[in-house]
């Protein structure tokens, strides 16, 4: 259950342990309408692949000009809906939200985007875009100094 950050960062970002609503420093960083614009790339159907890790598969749709509805499928078809998320502005801010776990941006332009755990999360994660149709999803995870780092190349799916 990714939050394909939003795929794959979710999925494995809400842990056993995090069942505590740790909150966590706010983003400093002041975002816009301009900002989350940035993200366009994002809009469309992807599949991602990572060395030795499940296959993802995720929607992203923004709604209007402040928030991406994200739809994540277990199936290469788009059929199998396994989880739902977002990515909003508000006050200034950029979130990303996955269950019960929300992440905050502390970097956004053209080039990508970089989240932060805020409540319910432990990982970080990185959209960086490569073209039109390729972006990569780099996860770190990790508890007790124990990280872990997933990279995931997001491949367009036409439809």
């Amino acid at each position: 259950m990714f939050a394909i950050a939003a795929i794959v960062a979710p999925r494995r970002a809400v842990s056993a342990q995090s069942s505590s609503s740790s909150q966590r420093g706010q983003p400093k960083t002041p975002f816009a309408v301009a900002d989350l614009a940035k993200l366009r790339w994002l809009e469309g159907s992807w599949a991602g692949a990572a060395t030795d890790e499940t296959p993802v598969y995720a929607r992203y749709h923004f709604v209007n000009d402040s928030t991406i509805e994200i739809s994540y499928y277990r199936d290469s078809t788009f059929s199998q809906e396994s989880g739902n998320g977002r990515v909003y502005l508000t006050v200034g801010r950029i979130y990303h939200t996955f269950g019960s776990g929300r992440w905050g941006a502390t970097n956004v332009d053209s080039s990508g985007a970089f989240f932060i755990p805020q409540v319910n999360a432990h990982n970080t994660f990185a959209w960086s875009y490569q073209s039109p149709d390729e972006w990569t999803l780099t996860q770190r995870a990790g508890l007790s100094g124990r990280e872990r780092v997933t990279v995931y190349k997001m491949r367009r799916v036409k439809r």
